[in-house]
């Protein structure tokens, strides 16, 4: 499987606070489903902004689909990767929601004849086409993060960074917007790769594989089910199970049936009684 994105030797340090980063090194393949997490503090948005190139480290490379990020290819990096920050409003800039849809894709030059047929795309992927003369503020929060998501999904990146999207989010916005996620995941396949970086282990339950980062070091890089067994050794670094896991041990389901989601503990749970 193709590396969308390869970290190597990567080392950064914070203006003011210090090393953060040192030696650092991560491969992300193409088509998987990746989650990011660590306690505020440990690195992982900082992490994400360094691929992106919105910050600059010290020493090492960063290769995105093979090109190795530099200031000559930093345009060209970015074209392939979309990121979704923590709070949509400060990626608004259009008065209406088709209007911001247009904003990247006006940047990237399309012509205006191309446009309306992108941003309807854009807008039905996120289940959001029957909102695209609503003014931004008026949506709500889990709609706005989906707005979001479309302005970035118009511009077809290869990879989406998603950066504690959903932690602004009321419980129904983050179902609206994981269940968005899941739709586009099996829909593009391994044409899409998705990096979650969150602190909500339920979230990162859903990917293919979980890195644990631990003030700039990478502690853990395993499957969500191994990593979930790991319960006291995620207590010390600040990070729950999910409740499905807990739940699990609690009622002693097997460690080789423990899941990681509670609608799969349900289904488990009645079928073992039938």
């Amino acid at each position: 499987m193709t590396d969308a994105i390869t970290i190597k030797n990567l080392t950064y340090a914070y203006p003011e606070s210090g090393e953060l980063f040192q030696n650092f090194n991560l491969n992300v393949k193409a088509g998987e489903w990746l989650s990011i997490v660590g306690h505020n503090g440990s690195g992982k948005s900082t992490l994400a902004k360094l691929v992106l190139g919105l910050l600059e480290f010290k020493q090492g490379d960063v290769h995105v689909f093979g090109t190795k990020l530099t200031e000559q290819t930093l345009t060209e990096v970015r074209g392939h990767i979309g990121m979704v920050f923590q709070n949509p409003d400060n990626q608004f800039v259009g008065a209406t929601v088709a209007d911001d849809v247009a904003f990247g894709l006006e940047n990237r030059q399309m012509p205006s004849i191309e446009m309306p047929a992108r941003i309807e795309a854009a807008l039905r992927q996120v289940g959001m086409e029957e909102y695209a003369d609503r003014e931004p503020h008026t949506l709500s929060g889990g709609q706005k993060q989906r707005v979001a998501l479309a302005s970035v999904l118009a511009l077809q990146p290869k990879v989406i960074i998603l950066d504690e999207a959903t932690a602004m989010l009321d419980p129904e916005g983050k179902q609206a917007v994981m269940s968005t996620l899941r739709d586009l995941k099996e829909k593009h396949g391994s044409d899409l790769t998705l990096i979650m970086v969150t602190h909500d282990m339920e979230e990162a339950a859903e990917a293919d594989r979980v890195v644990v980062i631990d003030d700039g070091e990478l502690l853990y890089d395993e499957a969500p089910a191994k990593l979930f067994s790991r319960g006291s050794e995620l207590k010390k670094l600040g990070l729950a199970q999910p409740f499905a896991v807990e739940m699990s041990q609690a009622l002693g389901v097997p460690a080789s049936a423990t899941k990681n989601n509670i609608l799969e503990l349900v289904e488990w749970l009645s079928q073992s009684k039938a």
